[in-house]
């Protein structure tokens, strides 16, 4: 929205003729939906005194190709013109509806509606509204004031689609050689093993290169002429041949050996880097991505890396210092012979960058498809159960069918393309053999003096050594485009910054008092919509507060600022008067346990899940925090104890049972602040009250947050927060909310009838 941001060339002739320049322009948004709710093209500009609203459709009449770029020709039909004086425009804001928004203001003392945009619009109108605040009390807006949409999703030069849009880095338009100067900095920690690939490398080529001139000059000239300096030795220089090809390939048995080891650290490296990033970054990170897609860049992405430098880079450079060193031999030969030998190379050339640029878009979306296929299978494996009990195994069988084909598909494609493009460049590539052939032989039988059958025999053998690199080249096309995209999404990861991160400074907290505060706390997961407004309260140590609320009130939002697993927009969250922000990680999560309603345990035994808390535990200890939270009972009837394995593929756990071992998980941590996020709700009444004793019991000396759809479970707490719509309506004792009368006694109310109806007291 900054000036370099300019309105389209079509649209400035309607705002110029009613006397609004573009070098007037100040700031300006483009919406998809006019006050009718049709969906059009709206422009709204501001000027440092005006307003103006253009509503209208664009229409593509033709297109062009310039120098391979495609430019569109395309006249606008206005539909609407609208003009307000800023000094009369007072109170801009965006109201949102279900499906789209409208842009608002008073103007003249009438609330009006100026454009609507819907949700795809939303964040850039937003972000206007900020700037026309801005722009109405200064009375001016300087270029570095303009804030912009940091939610722009497309590349500015070729539009294609980000794929992190916070990172902002397009996969076209980078700079390829600086990915290969930064994954670089992996192999340098292996500076010895690089330095014997050298050496091999070098004696692999200078081998090669003595090859064809024993073969040729020697072989001819002197051992099978009459006359010749080695005559009749024949099985000298076979010899020689096979040692000098033998020291050959043992050179090339080391460097590929060496190879393989560097390229399998590297890989480890990578993968372990890759996975240490992910485990760094924020969980808003993970709730935006696919686990199917995470497994493929984690594990695809780094074999794809080593494939490349373990089958590719080693020949690669190889063919790459053989081409150079065989082309100086031939030119000392015979250089027009040179010359004739490489009249097809600079197609070749031109087919090998149009083949990489095409091969680099196919191995994209081969990614893409192979990621998507890959999800499908998580989804599907960690539902099972919903699509058992729904019977949707045959709607999941065709998904699996139609992700599978166009996986197949693309594959196919690249395959295809394999087989067929790179033998005809080898074709046009292995003409200049037989323009060698004829001019070599011409001269030899006309007798030239600088080339003799022996000298040909040479420069052929050369020759077949030249076209051998040129047709590597041409196949490590594709690897070198699926290594790069498979670089471009691993530095991706790497470079994603953590949405929540710790202070440069953190404070420690050495001794956890259990005090917390939320002060004026507002939260919204985008711009456009709070999920918490203005939540103030205040915990001292050792009290139980309790959080109630409708469904998706905003409880569990609540705990998860306290736990950073997000930061707060405005307002301030503090345990023990220290804001959570300048905290340590390690000391808030010292601090702090919380059992969700959502449990996870992790492949293992059931005594490893208990001790994830605290690893160095005695057993003792384990099965103390087993019998506080009543899991004991049910761990020691299985044959194995507490020795059962659990998690994926092992015994499955009813949720109760998972629920009982993740609390006794966090009992084990011994917390000075415990969260308990309707950690019952999976429990039998009976059940649900031996447990709420144990955590009785347990919550003594410790503050206690517990967030609970059965209000009865609360009665004891020493305050109720009760959370309506993201705000705070209430906050008191459970006897002092039901003598208001208020949201509380009718949420109390409502529920007791409930239980009452299907015959339990609450």
């Amino acid at each position: 929205m900054k000036k370099t941001n300019r309105l389209p060339s079509y649209i400035l002739p309607f705002f110029e003729k009613r006397g609004v320049y573009e070098k007037d322009i100040i700031i300006f948004v483009k919406s998809d939906l006019d006050m009718d709710f049709r969906y059009t093209d709206v422009f709204c500009v501001a000027t440092c005194d005006t307003l103006c609203v253009l509503s209208g459709k664009n229409t593509v009449s033709g297109t062009k190709r310039f120098f391979g770029s495609m430019k569109a020709d395309i006249t606008f039909e206005e539909y609407a013109y609208d003009e307000y004086a800023l000094s009369e425009l007072e109170n801009p804001l965006c109201m949102m509806n279900l499906s789209s928004g409208i842009f608002t203001a008073d103007i003249c003392g009438e609330h009006k509606g100026l454009f609507r945009f819907t949700m795809s619009s939303k964040n850039k109108v937003y972000t206007f509204l900020d700037n026309l605040k801005k722009l109405k009390e200064d009375g001016k807006l300087l270029p570095e004031d303009i804030k912009t949409d940091d939610r722009e999703v497309c590349c500015p030069k070729c539009g294609t689609r980000y794929t992190d849009s916070k990172r902002k880095i397009c996969p076209k338009c980078m700079d390829k050689s600086k990915l290969m100067r930064r994954l670089s900095v992996f192999f340098l920690k292996y500076k010895f093993y690089i330095l014997i690939s050298f050496i091999s490398l070098v004696a692999t080529t200078a081998l090669a290169a003595l090859l064809p001139y024993i073969k040729g000059s020697v072989l001819y000239n002197e051992v099978l002429e009459v006359g010749g300096k080695y005559y009749g030795k024949m099985l000298y220089v076979v010899l020689l041949i096979i040692s000098t090809k033998f020291l050959s390939v043992a050179a090339s048995i080391v460097n590929g050996i060496v190879t393989s080891k560097i390229s399998a650290k590297v890989v480890y490296d990578i993968k372990k880097t890759v996975f240490s990033s992910i485990s760094k970054l924020s969980y808003g990170f993970f709730t935006s991505r696919q686990t199917g897609g995470l497994m493929t860049s984690v594990n695809g992405d780094a074999n794809s890396i080593y494939f490349f430098f373990c089958d590719g880079l080693p020949y690669l450079i190889i063919n790459i210092v053989q081409f150079t060193v065989i082309t100086g031999i031939m030119i000392s030969i015979h250089p027009l012979m040179t010359l004739a030998a490489f009249i097809t190379v600079p197609v070749f050339v031109l087919l090998y960058r149009g083949i990489l640029l095409m091969f680099d878009k196919l191995y994209a979306k081969n990614f893409s498809k192979r990621r998507s296929f890959n999800s499908l299978i998580t989804d599907v494996l960690s539902g099972i159960r919903v699509v058992k009990a729904f019977a949707r195994e045959e709607t999941e069988e065709k998904r699996f069918e139609r992700k599978s084909s166009d996986f197949a598909l693309s594959d196919r494609k690249i395959g295809v393309l394999n087989s067929s493009i790179f033998p005809f460049i080898g074709f046009i590539l292995h003409i200049g053999n037989f323009v060698v052939w004829t001019y070599g032989g011409w001269l030899v039988m006309s007798g030239d003096p600088k080339m003799d059958l022996g000298l040909l025999m040479t420069f052929i053998g050369y020759l077949g050594m030249l076209y051998e690199p040129l047709g590597f080249f041409s196949e490590v096309s594709r690897w070198w485009a699926e290594c790069m995209n498979a670089v471009s999404r691993v530095f991706e990861i790497l470079d994603s910054i953590p949405e929540v991160e710790e202070s440069e400074n953190p404070i420690s907290l050495e001794t956890v008092k259990g005090e917390i505060e939320f002060s004026n706390v507002s939260f919204g997961y985008d711009k456009t919509r709070k999920i918490l407004e203005d939540i103030s309260f205040k915990v001292s140590p050792g009290e139980t507060i309790g959080i109630v609320g409708e469904t998706g009130a905003g409880k569990s939002t609540l705990v998860n600022l306290l736990i950073r697993l997000y930061d707060t927009e405005n307002g301030s969250v503090s345990i023990d008067g220290i804001n959570v922000k300048d905290l340590s990680f390690n000391d808030l999560h010292k601090a702090v346990a919380i059992v969700s309603q959502e449990t996870y345990l992790f492949e293992g035994t059931i005594m490893e899940n208990i001790r994830y808390a605290k690893p160095c535990a005695t057993n003792e200890e384990v099965f103390a925090a087993a019998k506080a939270a009543d899991a004991h009972s049910f761990i020691i009837k299985y044959p194995d104890g507490y020795e059962t394995l659990v998690g994926r593929g092992n015994k499955a756990l009813s949720g109760g049972e998972c629920q009982r071992i993740s609390i006794a998980r966090a009992i084990l941590k011994d917390p000075k602040i415990l969260i308990l996020d309707e950690a019952t709700s999976a429990m039998d009444t009976k059940t649900e009250r031996n447990i709420q004793k144990a955590l009785g019991v347990l919550t003594e000396g410790r503050t206690t947050l517990m967030i609970a759809h059965r209000l009865s479970t609360l009665r004891d707490a020493d305050k109720i927060v009760v959370i309506e719509n993201g705000k705070m309506p209430e906050y008191g004792t459970h006897r002092e909310l039901l003598d208001k009368r208020g949201v509380y006694y009718k949420l109390y109310k409502l529920q007791a009838q409930a239980l009452k109806s299907i015959g339990i007291e609450g």
